[in-house]
């Protein structure tokens, strides 16, 4: 028949062998009765180990989907939260930067610039301690009940299988074992096929039909009936989870144990007045600032050693390959059009205490004041990028203190965050092992729609 196996072709199937040396080296290590039990042992671990992966797969699936949208929802309740209490957001001073470098007009810059001081201004007035402190706790709320959401998302029916082959292979479980776990009833299939196919040798051979002709073929016979256990078992274990997806259509995530929002500690971390001395500092900076870019355009704009303005390409031959035509590449940092930066951060050009963060907060006013008093002589200055480096200086510390003002222990909130995540997770996952690809792809689209409408 088309379909026959000689008995090499079968052991090579079945272990893998690469090569006849490979399994010469085997039939002489074992009799063909361990042969006949490791290949039992390989195929039945192949097809637990297959179901487990499906499984695993689908779980983590719909976990993935679930804390992503936890995810998103913390995002979205923060942000109303802190809106609803009057709190300012982060200032993002890195992707700022990152923007002031890609700019081409220096009136742009400036006004970029004075709009990044005003909002830095507001964001000390009204972050105070309490209000941020309300505003996590309103957040808190906002993500239990946006995340209830995922209640409301049901498990699609499952795709049909052939109902002949359905209860065919359903009738060989049930009577195979009386397990409640698909790993016992599919371990108990591959059992009785074997037993069913030859009750009499299903414990292999004896060593003296090594090397005979008739081992040859009882050998042959052998592992042909353990690769069709292993197919109908798994069969049986296809038709089982096929019959399990069908009872959980309809089915949505029942989450038990909702924990209560987090109650984050917030505390003033800098002196107000330092900061108000700070920002008055900076802004006179800023007014001197304006005076250099105006004077000098935006090749003087930021600071000393900046490569804002110089050409990068190494010669004449240095051309664009991505174009059609050869074009000199001459890109300068404010106009760079591939590969753009989003987050810069604003570099040391005053030089700072080696301690973690820098000067501190009274330092860096006191330094401020000092750079204030240096006269700025127009384009006759000898040296304006001095009064540039101080301006970024104290913008640099002025929003790293800005975001420091409160201090927010966010270790209850990240911890309420994994709450939330347990609780759906676990319900999810459980639901997750029972559907099909089918349910558990339009499942996560589910989940992901939800996470759109946010």
């Amino acid at each position: 028949m088309a379909d026959e196996r000689s008995v090499g072709e079968l052991l090579d199937e079945l272990f893998g062998f690469e090569s006849v040396a490979k399994r010469q080296t085997a039939l002489e290590q074992y009799d063909r009765g361990e042969l006949v039990r490791k290949a039992r042992s390989r195929e039945l671990l192949g097809v637990l180990r297959g179901v487990e992966a499906s499984e695993h797969a689908a779980r983590e699936s719909a976990v993935k989907a679930v804390d992503g949208y936890v995810r998103r929802v913390e995002s979205a309740a923060l942000a109303r939260a802190r809106k609803q209490a009057g709190v300012v957001g982060p200032l993002q001073i890195k992707r700022r930067y990152a923007a002031f470098l890609r700019m081409e007009d220096k009136a742009e810059l400036l006004a970029r610039l004075e709009q990044t001081l005003s909002f830095i201004e507001v964001k000390l007035r009204a972050n105070t301690a309490d209000r941020v402190r309300a505003a996590f706790d309103a957040a808190g709320a906002l993500v239990l009940q946006d995340a209830a959401r995922l209640s409301d998302v049901r498990v699609v029916d499952a795709v049909p299988l052939d109902a002949d082959l359905l209860c065919t292979q359903l009738e060989q479980l049930r009577c195979a074992a009386d397990a409640t776990d698909l790993a016992g009833m599919i371990t108990a299939t591959f059992e009785s096929e074997l037993s069913a196919t030859d009750p009499q040798r299903s414990d292999g051979f004896t060593g003296d039909l090594a090397g005979d002709v008739a081992g040859d073929v009882a050998l042959e016979r052998e592992l042909t009936n353990v690769r069709g256990a292993a197919q109908r078992a798994r069969l049986a274990a296809q038709a089982y989870r096929a019959e399990r997806a069908a009872r959980v259509a309809g089915n949505t995530v029942e989450p038990s144990g909702l924990p209560k929002p987090a109650c984050v500690a917030c505390e003033t971390a800098c002196d107000a007045g330092k900061l108000s001395e700070l920002l008055a500092q900076v802004k006179k900076s800023f007014e001197t600032y304006r005076r250099v870019v105006a004077d000098g355009g935006l090749f003087c704009a930021f600071g000393s050693g900046s490569p804002h303005g110089i050409c990068r390409g190494s010669s004449y031959l240095d051309f664009d390959s991505r174009l059609d035509e050869d074009v000199l590449v001459g890109e300068y940092d404010g106009t760079t059009r591939h590969d753009v930066c989003r987050e810069v951060p604003i570099p040391e050009l005053v030089d700072e205490a080696s301690a973690e963060g820098g000067d501190s907060l009274e330092v860096a006013v006191a330094r401020m004041r000092e750079f204030n008093g240096r006269r700025y002589d127009g384009v006759l200055d000898e040296d304006p990028a001095r009064h540039v480096n101080a301006f970024w200086y104290g913008l640099k510390k002025l929003s790293q203190y800005c975001e420091a003002a409160v201090r927010v222990d966010e270790r209850a909130w990240d911890c309420f965050l994994d709450k939330v995540q347990f609780t759906y997770d676990e319900p999810v996952g459980r639901l997750a092992t029972q559907m099909d690809d089918k349910q558990v792809e339009a499942f996560v689209a589910a989940v992901d729609a939800l996470g759109a409408d946010e």
